[in-house]
């Protein structure tokens, strides 16, 4: 009898005419898309975002990536603008006046200690962040203006 010998053929042109799964390219990406999406709603907000972010990244940098993904600006990333922007990967560091802008909360053209912790690491101890903001407010008034924080000089338009 043949039929043992033609087994693994047909085996084989079976096999062949399987679909197979999508490419596992995104598969990470959506993991962690679905991990962040803590409220299920089909978006990842600046919240879930920052969730996902290692503790050693300053918020800014973060915050900075995030805008950059989110295409449409609805304050949302929707798991195509996720997997285009590699997961909130891509888009490098913002500059400093960029850093200066985000982390400046209330739009008045100065750092309290609070926004300054922003564009530090996470991670970094209180005690530390108000050491760095003291070094660096030259003139002693609890603020930063955009010199201080090591921008340079502003000049008027």
């Amino acid at each position: 009898m043949h039929v043992p010998k033609l087994l693994p053929f047909a085996v084989f042109a079976t096999l062949a005419f399987v679909p197979t799964a999508p490419a596992a390219g995104n598969g990470a990406l959506d993991r962690r898309f679905d991990k962040a999406d803590i409220n299920d709603n089909g978006e990842v907000d600046s919240t879930e975002f920052l969730a996902l972010e290692p503790r050693s990244k300053s918020w800014v940098e973060a915050i900075y990536r995030f805008n950059l993904a989110d295409i449409d600006h609805n304050g949302g990333l929707s798991l195509t603008e996720f997997r285009a922007s590699n997961g909130g990967k891509e888009g490098g560091k913002p500059s400093r006046s960029q850093k200066f802008a985000l982390a400046d909360a209330d739009e008045d053209g100065f750092l309290d200690p609070e926004e300054f912790a922003r564009t530090l690491a996470q991670s970094k101890p209180w005690r530390k962040v108000l050491r760095d903001f003291g070094r660096k407010d030259h003139n002693d008034d609890s603020q930063l203006s955009f010199q201080e924080f090591g921008g340079g000089i502003v000049t008027p338009f």
